[in-house]
């Protein structure tokens, strides 16, 4: 059955049922987003939303859903009205929040809001959503041609038979292969011997399929599969899998799965040998949790989260697998132990363990406070307590106290924010087992020079955002330990090699406070070009004298680099592990800048990265086609670095521009906590309006890099999650700014999700945006939310907006309510389409291929409204 017979079906069909069951949708629970009013009556869709058939030439409509102007969701303290069915209301602002209430509550227009269903069934729902997907594949299907076109590109640049850089870990080398015509890696290991630092020679013939299509010849000698995703994927629409953690005996697998797209996954335990699955279960159902794992030392138990109603990680528990002989512990034998409950909404669990395996870390952290715990497993060995009993607090939660710790010798290293008192995290000490709070810890001084300094005291210019700990064998000269440190300084990523000793600092001036752990040496390291991307790559050993760093840059291609931690300056002592091979590419042909835009208040300057393909950018004359790229959330930096799929763009003419607006990480966390979050979050959007209009400045200088290299009609803008509200926001500012706009699952519903506390994740984001239920952010808000200030009668630029059924993060509805509010207020220059993935969620297709095929559909549809073909 074709595609337009399809439509005529589900339109035909809704019609005819439409009496019998559209009252009953739209009053139930599962429709309803409590606290919600709304008139019930005229509750019939639009009839002209029947007439998405294509007759001849003529174009389709687009889907006219039915608009409740009398819904409306409060914001405030909750009326009378809106307690009557509900005998639990939702919470309206944290417990720490000394911010009055909206009194009287304001009424937030919802006029769309029958489209949300919790439970994803709804038949009204899901046929709407399947009607636009239906009218946007219409309206672009004139670009099939084009989409395969770069989606055969898409695969020339990558190596679809590839592999993992093998890192060490105990007995094995570990790394993942992929084989062309699979959709997912396949993760294997191979005998380490004793001694070995790096791993020995790849076998020549490892790109060679076996007769079996899921089989190739070994990567190393004596390959072992111990997780085959491809097979266990054979039958799923998605799979991804959360945490994989080999047992300390290297006998069994522990992994977690999501299978739907939602970020809630089934947790298994695997005989690596015998290759015997057994999925875990909680009583008659499978154990679900938010995916990470963690083993005891002696592979006996495993640690896990699990989430609450609105999916936030909120118990610890440990259970044991196996007995004291190794057997595997019936099903219904099998016990929970409670470890931690964390009952403040605003807070989530996330476990980890050290770099050397030794201690579990139990972080309960929310935007703006963390509490951190750790277990002691050598010790929890041998202890007659409870696991929960041999927990220990490093410090206490305090508001605005937020620390993460990692294991140097016998001390905690510290990265702090000082209570706030510092624009970026510091660097502390404290010794283990001497915890108190954060008046105990000590400030880790560099004493290579006479005077000991703080290398990390959380000034403007430089920041830490990460220490990873190398120990290896003590052979004479060797430091206490090895710290690599990477941050930001001057705008771009870095990595620090740090040496470290023990002994009183007496000589620190005043009011340092010195640890006697200290720094002796240290080394920021230095690559060719001047602007880059660098972090650390797949290091599993913390005994090795090197760490494996991963670069690229804008137009440099990914590799992966061993660089000795007793040498780090000599550029001739680094070892290539492997490079990435992009078939084709000539880098010469490339180039790329970086430079900064003044923002409109005349101070702050917006750093600004452009790559492009050098001649497409010699014939500028104002009309070069230029995409701009943006997040601007969260304190995330959006790097510099290599993308082989944004080269069709550039081949094609496209200059390739990121914007590193306020709210992101790129200048340090002020960039981020004063400047781009809260009361200060239009600096944001204005951030990104600003560079567009530079872009198209028609009065542009000679000699200005980037300022006026387009047009309105030749720029197009893309934004994800948070970054979609950035491009709704921006759109809402300046429509006439940008001729199209690729907003991936935005967060443009902000005002409706975040007063309403049933939503996941609500809560705890109420200390990155506001909370609008309060005064304090309710009017500021209100100001930028997408959704509630599309302006009516304005010509918007062409919009694919693009969603995941089972997203816990933004949920559907939010795209599809903003698709259907911009068609009914506004004009645009292109069509506006929804496509919604649903079986998928907020990180798009788990298959690498399907995930290439939607890239493609997405940069096809941007070169037809930029008249690039």
């Amino acid at each position: 059955m074709g595609l337009l017979s399809l439509s005529h079906i589900v339109v035909i069909s809704t019609l005819l049922l439409l009496t019998l069951y559209r009252i009953d949708c739209f009053t139930s629970s599962s429709c309803i987003s409590w606290p919600q009013h709304r008139s019930r009556s005229n509750l019939l869709l639009d009839s002209s939303s029947a007439s998405s058939a294509i007759d001849g030439d003529k174009k389709p409509a687009p889907p006219v859903p039915f608009r409740d102007e009398n819904a409306f969701v409060w914001a405030g303290e909750l009326p009378g009205e809106a307690l009557q069915d509900n005998s639990s209301p939702p919470i309206r602002q944290s417990k720490l929040s000394r911010n009055p209430l909206l009194s009287p509550p304001r009424r937030l227009p919802n006029p769309y809001g029958w489209m949300r269903d919790d439970s994803r069934t709804n038949a009204t729902v899901l046929n709407h959503l399947r009607e636009e997907n239906l009218y946007t594949r219409l309206m672009t299907q004139h670009l099939d041609g084009l989409t395969e076109q770069l989606y055969q590109e898409f695969l020339s640049a990558i190596e679809e038979t590839d592999y993992t850089s093998p890192a060490a870990c105990g007995a094995y080398w570990y790394y993942s292969r992929f084989i062309e015509g699979l959709s997912y890696p396949i993760y294997c290991r191979a005998p380490r011997k004793k001694g070995e630092l790096y791993h020995p020679p790849i076998n020549e013939r490892w790109n060679e399929k076996c007769k079996n299509p899921f089989d190739m010849q070994p990567l190393l000698s004596d390959e072992e599969v111990y997780l085959h995703l491809p097979k266990m994927a054979a039958k799923k629409k998605y799979l991804a899998a959360g945490a994989i953690k080999v047992s300390p005996d290297d006998t069994h697998v522990a992994y977690s799965l999501d299978e739907v797209g939602g970020e809630t996954c089934q947790l298994y335990i695997k005989h690596i040998e015998s290759n015997k699955e057994r999925l875990l279960y909680d009583g008659d159902k499978p154990l679900e949790g938010d995916g990470s794992l963690c083993w005891d030392l002696e592979g006996k138990s495993i640690f896990f989260c699990t989430m609450d109603a609105t999916h936030r990680p909120y118990r610890l528990y440990r259970r044991q697998i196996f007995d004291d002989e190794g057997n595997y512990i019936d099903d219904n034998k099998q016990h929970d132990e409670i470890i931690f409950e964390e009952e403040d909404e605003m807070f989530s669990l996330r476990i980890s363990k050290t770099f050397d395996l030794r201690y579990i870390l139990l972080t309960c952290s929310a935007k703006e406070s963390t509490e951190l715990y750790y277990i002691d497993l050598e010790m929890s060995k041998d202890s007659q307590e409870s696991v929960a009993e041999q927990l220990v607090c490093i410090s206490k939660r305090v508001d605005k106290l937020c620390y993460r710790v990692t294991r140097c010798a016998g001390y905690w290293l510290i990265l702090t924010n000082n209570k706030g008192n510092t624009p970026n995290l510091s660097l502390k000490a404290c010794r283990i087992g001497e915890e108190k709070d954060s008046s105990s810890w000590l400030d880790v001084v560099n004493a290579e020079n006479e005077t000991p300094e703080l290398m990390f005291n959380g000034g403007d210019g430089r920041s830490v955002d990460g220490v990873t700990i190398f120990s290896p064998d003590e052979i004479d000269g060797t430091p206490l330990a090895y710290a690599v440190v990477t941050g930001r300084e001057d705008g771009i990523p870095r990595i620090w090699i740090l040496e470290f000793a023990e002994g009183e600092i007496n000589d620190a001036a005043p009011p340092l406070k010195a640890s006697p752990l200290h720094v002796t040496k240290s080394c920021r390291l230095e690559f060719d070009e001047s602007a880059y991307d660098c972090g650390i790559g797949g290091n599993r050993d913390n005994t090795l004298p090197y760490v494996v760093v991963a670069y690229d840059s804008l137009v440099t291609p990914p590799s992966h680099i061993a660089i000795p931690l007793s040498n780090p300056e000599n550029f001739d002592a680094r070892r290539v592990i492997k490079e990435k091979k992009v078939e084709g590419y000539d880098k010469e042909l490339f180039g790329c800048e970086r430079f900064t835009v003044k923002s409109r208040d005349g101070e702050t300057e917006i750093p600004v990265s452009m790559v492009f393909q050098r001649d497409a950018l010699a014939k500028t004359n104002g009309n070069t086609p230029v995409h701009l790229y943006g997040y601007g959330s969260y304190g995330a930096s959006i790097e510099a670095s290599f993308r082989s799929t944004r080269l069709p763009l550039l081949k094609r003419g496209v200059v390739y521009v990121l914007a590193h607006v306020r709210g992101g990480g790129e200048n340090g966390r002020p960039w981020y906590e004063e400047q781009g979050k809260y009361l200060s979050k239009k600096n944001t959007f204005n951030d990104f309006v600003d560079i567009a209009r530079w872009l198209t400045d028609t009065n542009a200088q000679e000699g200005s890099i980037g300022r006026g290299i387009t047009n309105p009609s030749k720029l197009s803008c893309e934004g994800r999650s948070a970054g979609g509200l950035l491009i709704g926001a921006s759109i809402n500012q300046a429509p006439d700014l940008f001729r199209a706009a690729l907003l991936g699952v935005p967060f443009v519903d902000l005002m409706c999700t975040m007063v309403d506390s049933t939503i996941p994740l609500t809560c705890i984001e109420w200390q990155e945006w506001g909370n609008p239920n309060e005064e304090t952010y309710f009017d500021y808000m209100m100001s930028y939310c997408p959704m509630q200030n599309v302006q009516e009668g304005k010509t918007y630029p062409s919009c694919l907006i693009t969603g995941g059924l089972h997203d816990p993060r933004v949920q559907y509805w939010e795209p599809a309510k903003f698709c259907s509010t911009l068609r009914h207020e506004c004009t645009s220059l292109g069509p506006i389409l929804l496509k919604t993935d649903l079986e998928a969620g907020h990180f798009a297709a788990s298959d690498r291929y399907k995930y290439l095929k939607e890239q493609a559909f997405e940069y096809a549809y941007l070169l037809d409204q930029l008249g690039v073909v």
